[in-house]
């Protein structure tokens, strides 16, 4: 197990937040995790080993660990730290039956949960996970009060500027174009982008990817850098850039959050939900892609 801070501060917590499941969805619980911060003296956030990079910058109590889809081991995360309450971002039964054995009382989407919130599936992710903070705090909080960047972690910022700086060195754009999963069936990835990256002139193209996509950009886009850190430094490095272009993706809220200038680009999957909470979007007719053609006008 690995935290940002030491254990006995987990101690002291009474509530502890289940972190989702997903880059993405992290991301979005962020004005929810700013409300919490604001309301409540002390908590603990569960989350994937990436959850720290994520939040490196921030003073919020990121605990993490490889075990987090392991039942037996959240069940004994839960009682061994005594914790009373307990927030679930995540929907699954997986995730609520641990809390529930361990004695907490719970907040979460879930049938099981002590707390049942509905989905409501015509607000953006965002407000969906910051309804968990008004329901635990019983307070109708205004969300755009939490409308706030993920600051990066000073480490972060130097790796960054080193990378700017002896391999970059020019004006950039940074195009992110893989996403994981299918919606219903469908790619989520822009079909166009080597096709973009022939036709744009109008400043140095870098791709920033997940370390398990960097072979295979490398192979996909053999003339321009490929860029793979840390989520905190792959953020600085989008901050910094022109702008960014990225499929609906953990990628597209990563600079989304981080305050880079992002143009989400869409076509399959529903843009009420996912949408980037700071930034813009392209779409085509039809709701499909766009083309090439169209986003260069628009750029």
């Amino acid at each position: 197990m690995n935290s940002k801070s030491p254990s006995k501060s987990i101690q002291k917590s009474s509530l502890v937040v289940r972190l989702p499941n997903w880059i993405g969805d992290t991301l979005m619980t962020y004005p929810m995790l700013l409300a919490l911060q604001e309301k409540v003296s002390d908590f603990v956030c569960l989350g994937h080993p990436w959850a720290s990079s994520l939040f490196s910058g921030t003073n919020l109590n990121i605990v993490t660990s490889a075990e987090i889809k392991n039942t037996k081991w959240c069940y004994r995360f839960y009682r061994d730290h005594h914790f009373d309450e307990g927030i679930l971002c995540p929907k699954t039964l997986s995730t609520v039956v641990p809390m529930r054995l361990a004695g907490l009382q719970t907040v979460g989407y879930h049938f099981l949960s002590s707390k049942r919130i509905d989905y409501n599936n015509r607000l953006h992710t965002v407000e969906n996970y910051f309804d968990l903070a008004r329901e635990f705090l019983k307070e109708d909080l205004d969300i755009m009060a939490f409308d706030r960047f993920i600051p990066i972690d000073q480490k972060s910022v130097t790796v960054g500027k080193a990378i700017l700086d002896e391999k970059i060195k020019d004006d950039y754009i940074v195009i992110c174009p893989y996403a994981t999963n299918l919606h219903k069936g469908r790619s989520k990835e822009w079909p166009f982008w080597r096709d973009f990256c022939t036709q744009y002139k109008e400043a140095k193209i870098i791709a920033v990817v997940s370390e398990s996509d960097y072979i295979r950009c490398c192979n996909d886009f053999p003339e321009i850098l490929v860029v793979s850190n840390t989520l905190a430094v792959s953020a600085y490095v989008m901050r910094e850039a022109k702008f960014v272009l990225a499929n609906d993706s953990g990628a597209m809220h990563l600079a989304s959050f981080f305050g880079a200038n992002i143009i989400g680009l869409f076509g399959a999957t529903e843009i009420n939900k996912t949408r980037p909470w700071f930034g813009s979007f392209q779409v085509g007719a039809d709701n499909g892609f766009i083309s090439v053609q169209n986003l260069l006008e628009v750029l």
